[in-house]
């Protein structure tokens, strides 16, 4: 639906005008004041269009116009993506014409011709910036370019509307890229000034983001209340306006909140409702996030004392499977595949199902570990090794093999990656782990100095770079227990 402002004046010609087209009032609406609904306003000289804060459309901006029944009504066909209509009522109009074939090929993912946005003002930047972002191109831009295009549009800008729209479309850009200080200045900036409530909350669902990715162990209870308060008022805002898909992002960031704060069965509830809304939406790719979340959160609940969840953790994730294929996201898949590996390894069962867990399991990491190979993703390599060595300590016990002389063999494989340098918390794990796996290797009937000295080895170089007051209490005790059997052997 598209909602015009305009004067008293000029609503009968206007709904005259619309009422010429088929059926075209039934898409169009009039305000009698500037709303978060409003589009388009009109008045007896100009057209304005409204950037898009409800993201229907790729994000492009448009000049003011010259009223007139043949451009209104092209805008409007432009707003609801009847592109023949909208071509033909502004093939004398070339600028515009530009504009609409750029959103046109934005939306069908056709290449891009950037001469056609030469020019140095504000809107071309802008559009600029948008198509080298989100377009198809000949060749990939490089983000250093694609920023510094947004810069210049906002700098060349003289309208409030459209250098809000710029700074919350580059704060996006930052969040992708992971420069999370420089986002949320912008959107510190954007809600400084006094904005619509569409605005303020557009970038209080940014801000939600940028602080979630801020949270690190040990977990600050004071900055979690102000992330859930921010994710609270996101939700009603959403609700009210019956932004149903935006309502249920807000819930799943709401879910992972819960899920880090213990309030397990919270969570479940957020992600759970946020399921039924993309089911309603029919969209695939958001119902196979929302179980990959789930499953997240069930196999958490599962390694906190509650075993039970953790068949529905394989449930969910097997469901996420269904999108998140080998073939097209790799990536995704490999990681379900990690995750598997360590909920089939945990699972509770009858002693002689238990075999048959430990080789789905073990078919899981090779499937994980096919895609995060050494070479090409040495840290997520790492994290998987690790994984794989806790698994061969829950294995039941092999005839033919020592799993925990293979759990070993998977740690040395993580540590050969968590160097000191580069990962010294991670290897402080790692190295934990080992040690702790070291006990339970078949032990021989004589002292064995080989795997005396490995074991002190790992223990000093533990108490060398841990600063954990557990890790190093325990980590003396090993020192203590293995002097006690050197003794004893001596």
């Amino acid at each position: 639906m598209i909602t015009i402002y305009t004067s008293v004046d000029l609503l009968d010609q206007i709904q005259s005008l619309i009422d010429t087209e088929d059926r075209l009032n039934e898409l169009v609406n009039f305000s009698d004041k500037i709303c978060d609904q409003t589009s388009i306003k009109v008045n007896a000289t100009t057209i304005e269009i409204f950037p898009d804060w409800d993201n229907t459309q790729p994000p492009l901006l448009f000049p003011t116009l010259q009223f007139d029944n043949k451009i209104l009504l092209g805008i409007i066909y432009t707003k609801l993506n009847n592109f023949e209509k909208a071509y033909s009522l502004f093939k004398d109009n070339t600028e515009i014409l530009n504009i609409i074939d750029l959103l046109n090929r934005l939306q069908n993912g056709v290449i891009i011709d950037f001469s056609l946005f030469s020019g140095d003002d504000n809107i071309t930047l802008h559009n600029r910036a948008v198509a080298m972002q989100y377009g198809t191109c000949e060749s990939q831009f490089a983000i250093e370019d694609i920023i510094d295009t947004y810069c210049k549009a906002i700098k060349n800008n003289d309208n409030l509307n459209h250098s809000l729209y710029t700074n919350y479309l580059l704060s996006q850009l930052y969040i992708d890229i992971l420069d999370m200080n420089k986002a949320q200045e912008l959107i510190n900036s954007i809600l400084s000034k006094n904005v619509t409530k569409k605005i303020e909350f557009s970038c209080k669902d940014l801000l939600s983001k940028i602080w979630i990715s801020q949270i690190s162990i040990p977990y600050d209870q004071i900055f979690l209340e102000k992330i859930k308060n921010i994710l609270w008022e996101c939700l009603e805002y959403f609700e009210s306006e019956n932004k149903e898909v935006e309502s249920a992002m807000i819930l799943l960031d709401a879910g992972y909140v819960a899920t880090i704060s213990n309030s397990f069965s919270e969570a479940l509830g957020y992600i759970n409702r946020a399921i039924l809304i993309f089911t309603k939406e029919k969209l695939d790719s958001l119902i196979a996030q929302a179980n990959l979340i789930k499953g997240n959160l069930l196999q958490t609940w599962g390694q906190n004392g509650n075993p039970q969840f953790f068949r529905s953790a394989i449930k969910a994730y097997q469901d996420a499977l269904r999108v998140f294929t080998k073939e097209n996201t790799p990536h995704i898949f490999a990681e379900i595949q990690h995750q598997l590996g360590k909920v089939y390894a945990e699972i509770p069962d009858e002693v002689k199902k238990k075999g048959v867990w430990a080789a789905v399991s073990v078919s899981s990491f090779n499937e994980a570990l096919n895609f995060y190979n050494k070479v090409d993703f040495p840290y997520e390599f790492a994290m998987i090794c690790q994984s794989f060595g806790n698994a061969y300590t829950k294995y039941p016990a092999s005839l033919h093999t020592d799993n925990y002389d293979k759990a070993l063999a998977w740690y040395r494989e993580a540590l050969d990656i968590r160097t000191v340098q580069k990962y010294p918390i991670e290897r402080v794990l790692s190295l934990s782990n080992y040690l702790e796996a070291s006990w339970f290797v078949g032990n021989k009937d004589d002292f064995d100095q080989v795997r005396f000295d490995d074991m002190m080895n790992i223990a000093n170089e533990i108490l060398t770079i841990s600063n954990d007051p557990d890790i190093i209490e325990n980590t003396k005790a090993d020192i203590e227990k293995l002097m006690i059997i050197k003794a004893k052997f001596a």
